[in-house]
């Protein structure tokens, strides 16, 4: 028998058959190992041989190109079997009524790009797996010039085929990818499909487990980019250390040794040629005294790159970011950064923001806060981000998401962190406003983790130095257990404690420019003490209430720190009796934003906070029904634009100058 269905089947395809024999291979349960092996082969057949993406070209919204965003064509592929024999790859589709099909574009879901699908279809709130795009599109090509399909992220893995064979693969949800497709176009119609995989596993870049929700899709714009044949691909310009030149590097490609490259920055009066040497960059140093970059004075300018036929243009900041003993100073002032946390949802309800409108308002909602900082968490957003922090002058803290517990021991996950981290400082290394790249979030103590996390510290200095380097700490469990036993204990006794010592003991903090603290004072800690020992939960978070200000949190060789994340949960509109401490009520998260702020401002390191967060998101761990329905409600304001007492209290409070 096993022999009869290896041979229907290879005869099938050897005959042209193959739609019909994976047919057969869908439909038998107990296929034998021959049969296994030939969908194996098939299945690479159809792959061709995939490359990942080539270097980024930055800027690529302001670069010649062809919008592919719109609607596009889309089947839902639970079991991943579309890449079979091709048929997805060569959108497959019956031509008469006697044709046998098992897939088609056609009569089906359309979704919109760039979009997430969670928030286009009922059936995939929370579907993790396969989904197919489909999009048609005209091409004239031109002599001398190099075209590259460019995405601007695509959650989680994708594989993108052009013309039925596969261009390349890229993984990573959050950062952008290209692929040279100057062979692959042709003129007329051509045939765009990708695919698209939300699921990720133990050994990926975050791993399944993270309190977000899981978007999946072609989340960001999609586009095709045409260049000449020589063109500036890379660059970074900005002022040096002293602030007295504006200085850098800018990577041409297809230019020979010594060939010329211009800058030109028409407000300075610049207009300089620099020679490209023998590693293919061509460094940068001019005499100037640009009007500094700040919060206060936002002031960009118009830079233009030249290379052969190339010209390529930004507008660009000039500032410089440091720490000197424990302050962080920005333009050599020392600065303290009122900031807030950011989800990368949109303003009302759930989904990725992927647009200029959104993520406006989003950053207007931290700008009325009188925020002048704003930490992107837990992933890099949507480019529209930082270039518009850069024109409304928040500064900006960006993030890949090494989060909680991933393979810190796995090789292949390191890279996978790697090559995220690089992808990120590719497309941002311009942005005035950004100032700190974040290596973790509230990742565990280990030998293998320090080395992880070394090795993205040397990543990042190797390749912006212009930038500090931060991560957020949880702070180890010796210093948590000996703060809450010898320090709370005896206050909930009723003894006095002053003060309540908190050491940040994280090997990690030493590693960081900027070490960061994740705490949640007056919520999980006094709520866990709650659980663990004989007392009520309204005696042990009144107790952590009342002496939150004695709470003395260190860092060690005297760093400067920023307080990453603290708050509370609240669903708008629900309120308790005036002295009640009822948790997710407005008035409970008011009060601990309140306490906190009393606390925080008594700390004699820190220079920053980044309260957890600016607006309620999507995600699938919080399931207390009727209260957060798989909504995190830490947000000042609700999915629906409600803003909580507490986003008063912290405006209050910013506006005043808060901590001064």
């Amino acid at each position: 028998m096993r022999r009869l269905w290896t041979a229907l089947s290879v005869g099938l395809f050897a005959v042209g058959g193959a739609s019909l024999a994976l047919t057969v291979y869908l439909w038998v349960g107990d296929w034998p190992q021959q049969s296994r092996e030939l969908v194996d082969h098939l299945r690479s057949v159809a792959r061709n041989t995939g490359a990942p993406p080539q270097p980024l070209l930055q800027n690529a919204r302001e670069r010649e190109r062809v919008s592919l965003d719109g609607t596009w064509q889309a089947v839902i592929d639970p079991y991943a079997r579309g890449e079979l024999g091709g048929l997805a790859a060569r959108a497959l589709e019956p031509t008469s009524p006697s044709d046998l099909a098992e897939f088609s574009f056609a009569n089906g879901l359309t979704l919109e790009v760039p979009g997430d699908w969670n928030t286009q279809d009922p059936r995939l709130v929370f579907y993790q797996g396969v989904v197919w795009y489909k999009r048609l599109y005209d091409w004239q090509p031109r002599v001398g010039e190099r075209v590259f399909l460019h995405f601007g992220a695509a959650n989680y893995r994708a594989s993108i085929y052009l013309n039925g064979l596969l261009v390349g693969e890229h993984e990573g949800g959050f950062t952008p990818f290209n692929f040279d497709v100057s062979e692959g176009l042709h003129a007329g119609e051509n045939l765009l499909v990708v695919m698209v995989d939300n699921r990720r596993g133990a050994d990926d870049v975050p791993t399944p487990m993270t309190d977000w929700h899981n978007y999946g899709g072609l989340t960001r714009e999609v586009s095709v980019l045409r260049v000449p044949e020589v063109f500036v691909r890379s660059w970074q310009i900005g002022l040096s250390a002293d602030g007295s030149r504006i200085e850098g590097w800018v990577e041409p490609v297809g230019i020979e040794v010594g060939a010329a490259v211009e800058l030109a920055v028409p407000e300075l009066g610049i207009e300089e040629s620099f020679a490209v040497g023998t590693d293919g960059r061509a460094v940068v140093s001019v005499e100037a005294l640009p009007e500094r970059w700040s919060p206060e004075n936002p002031k960009l300018y118009d830079v233009e790159l030249r290379a052969g036929g190339d010209r390529v243009r930004d507008r660009i900041g000039f500032r410089t970011i440091a720490v000197e003993g424990g302050e962080i100073l920005l333009n050599g002032e020392p600065i303290f950064l009122r900031g807030i946390s950011i989800h990368e949802e949109r303003p009302l309800g759930g989904g990725r923001i992927h647009s200029e409108a959104q993520a406006a308002t989003t950053l207007g909602w931290a700008q009325e806060l009188g925020a002048n900082f704003v930490r992107l968490a837990h992933y890099p957003h949507d480019e529209f981000m930082p270039r518009l922090a850069d024109r409304m002058g928040l500064l900006v803290w960006e993030e890949i998401p090494v989060y909680w517990q991933i393979d810190f021991e796995n090789p292949t996950t390191r890279l996978r962190a790697e090559r995220q981290l690089g992808e990120l400082i590719e497309r941002d290394r311009n942005r005035a406003s950004v100032i700190l790249w974040s290596l973790a979030n509230e990742t565990p103590e280990g030998e293998a983790r320090d080395a992880f996390l070394q090795a993205l510290a040397d990543l990042a200095r190797a390749e912006d130095p212009t930038r500090l380097v931060t991560a957020a700490l949880l702070t180890g469990t010796d210093a948590l257990t000996g703060f809450l036993f010898w320090g709370y204990l005896p206050a909930v006794a009723g003894m006095d404690t002053t003060p309540w010592v908190f050491d940040v003991q994280d090997p990690l903090a030493e590693m960081v420019d900027v070490p960061a603290l994740n705490e949640y004072f007056g919520w999980y800690y006094s709520g866990a003490l709650a659980m663990l020992l004989p007392w009520s939960s309204h005696h042990m978070r009144r107790v952590m209430l009342d002496g939150m200000e004695s709470i003395e949190i260190r860092t060690p060789l005297g760093k400067p720190l920023i307080v990453s994340e603290f708050g509370a949960g609240a669903k708008a509109g629900m309120h308790a009796p005036a002295g009640e401490l009822a948790v997710y009520t407005e008035e409970y998260q008011a009060l601990v934003y309140e306490r906190q702020l009393a606390m925080l401002a008594k700390q004699p390191q820190l220079r920053g906070i980044s309260p957890w967060i600016l607006k309620d998101f999507r995600a699938p761990l919080r399931m207390y029904q009727g209260v957060q329905d798989y909504w995190n409600r830490k947000g000042l304001v609700s999915e629906r634009g409600e803003k909580k007492l507490a986003f008063h209290v912290l405006r209050d409070r910013y506006i005043a100058d808060w901590p001064h």
